[in-house]
């Protein structure tokens, strides 16, 4: 059978280095597959067909996100405040107007339960479990309280 329809681009020899080398720089997919000269559902496929260039390019991103961290780490200990303020929010939660002490972070649970029911309101069931009639319910009325005192 005969195929229809262009071939299919395949990735350059050095693909693996270049995808790295362009994702460090910080270049979108978008980005890396037009200076492959192709599209970005291409570069995807290749991607998949060849996961070691997925790696690659995880690897080159991870590289960027490395290299940016540590600049702002290292201003942040040369005294920038911004640069602080931005690590401690984006890495840590940091909230400003936030108090961070134990006691502000405690959680109040309350319950509201019902009160109890008296026991007219509870019907009586016999032990094949069917309600007793009414009549034959109690034998005498309960007193309010344990002892009947």
């Amino acid at each position: 059978m005969t195929q229809i329809g262009r071939p299919k681009k395949e990735p350059p020899p050095d693909a693996a280095l270049r995808i790295r080398e362009l994702a460090s720089e910080g270049h979108s997919l978008l980005g890396i597959a037009n200076m492959f000269g192709t599209s970005a559902d291409t570069l995807r496929r290749w991607f998949a067909d060849f996961p070691e260039l997925k790696e690659q390019f995880d690897l080159g991103r991870e590289k960027e996100r490395f290299t940016l961290t540590d600049l702002l780490y290292r201003k942040a200990l040369a005294g920038d405040t911004i640069a602080a303020m931005f690590l401690l929010k984006a890495r840590h939660g940091y909230k400003e107007g936030e108090q961070h002490d134990a006691a502000a972070s405690r959680v109040n649970i309350t319950f509201q339960l019902p009160a109890a029911l008296p026991m007219s309101a509870l019907p009586v069931i016999d032990v094949h479990g069917q309600p007793i009639p009414e009549p034959f319910a109690l034998p005498a009325p309960l007193l309010d309280g344990a002892g009947g005192d």
